[in-house]
């Protein structure tokens, strides 16, 4: 479904890659984690995924294609496919639950009449089925929450990435919310989920990939949000520097060639320092070329969307 083949990113010219020698595949149905200190790459992996940003080196597939490859006009097609779910929501605030998540079909020319029945399913699907006609400000953070991962899976994506999604949350909310991602992945959609959420890892035991300065350092099949492996930032059982790549190399696979799966004695006993590393972050500039313009939800696609589909105007029309 998503695989990485030897990809790196590089946002400037002398900067330590944001991603590096990436090679890991997420298949079809798949529930994974991708955990990792701030600036470990978790996020450059999802934009690459999106075909926001292209890699320095390597290639990316998607659904079987390979991304190098398709032309920009097919970039939206390719996003349809793809949800994506926020920490921060990214609602329109002017707009209703229920007109956030008729938007999100409007922007692609849905008939009315599909929309009437999609859009009751997902309120309903995400338990907000007496709450469509209420503003974003209305609702708590967890609706908020609901209300974007179902404007996200409205259009049945085969992929779901959530990006922290639980992040803004507590620990009660943030649990309904892991349910209905699990409820989403049952119904056959692969779902991404970039976290610092240790409860929402410990209780899922689901694939677990952590990332530290671009690399994949642990994919476990069953993880846990902590791991004795030495290279591990979130663990504590090292500080977020490079310095790890001498002391325990990464073998041919991209994990450590010299772990037993014992702890490191010599580990460190506080990682507190790895949530502060940012020098593999783009700058201001870059991530203003390259930065998501949430493609279901901002006004400006709607009129894309007319000028490229002469029955999108109408649509949209009708809705109001």
């Amino acid at each position: 479904m998503i695989r990485f083949d030897d990809v790196t990113k590089t946002y400037m010219r002398g900067q330590h890659p944001a991603v590096e020698n990436l090679d890991i595949e997420f298949s079809r149905g798949e529930f994974v984690f991708l955990v990792g200190a701030s600036g470990s790459g978790k996020s450059t992996l999802m934009r690459m995924v999106l075909k926001e940003v292209a890699p320095t080196r390597g290639t990316v597939y998607v659904a079987g294609k390979d991304l190098s490859r398709l032309p920009s006009w097919k970039v939206p097609s390719l996003r349809r496919d793809i949800g994506m779910v926020f920490q921060d929501f990214r609602l329109l605030p002017s707009k209703t639950a229920y007109q956030n998540i008729e938007f999100a079909l409007a922007v692609i020319g849905t008939p009315r009449k599909v929309v009437r029945r999609l859009v009751p399913e997902m309120l309903e699907m995400v338990g907000l089925e007496d709450k469509g006609k209420r503003m974003p400000h209305e609702l708590s953070g967890g609706e908020q929450q609901r209300v974007a991962i179902a404007r996200a899976y409205v259009n049945r994506p085969s992929i779901l990435l959530a990006d922290e999604p639980t992040g803004n949350l507590d620990p009660s909310t943030a649990s309904g919310i892991l349910d209905l991602l699990a409820e989403i992945n049952e119904r056959g959609t692969t779902v991404v989920m970039a976290t610092h959420d240790r409860s929402a890892v410990d209780r899922m035991q689901r694939r677990v990939v952590e990332m530290v300065g671009g690399q994949v350092v642990r994919d476990e099949e069953r993880g846990s949000y902590e791991t004795p492996a030495p290279v591990s930032v979130i663990s504590g059982n090292l500080p977020d520097d490079s310095a790890h790549r001498e002391e325990h190399p990464l073998d041919e696979d991209g994990l450590v060639a010299d772990w037993d799966g014992a702890p490191d004695p010599e580990a460190p006993v506080s990682g507190a320092a790895s949530a502060e590393r940012l020098d593999d972050q783009p700058d201001e500039h870059a991530i203003a070329e390259d930065i998501l313009e949430e493609d279901l939800i901002d006004e400006r696609e709607a009129r894309r969307a007319r000028d490229e589909d002469p029955f999108a105007a109408d649509d949209e029309e009708n809705l109001r």
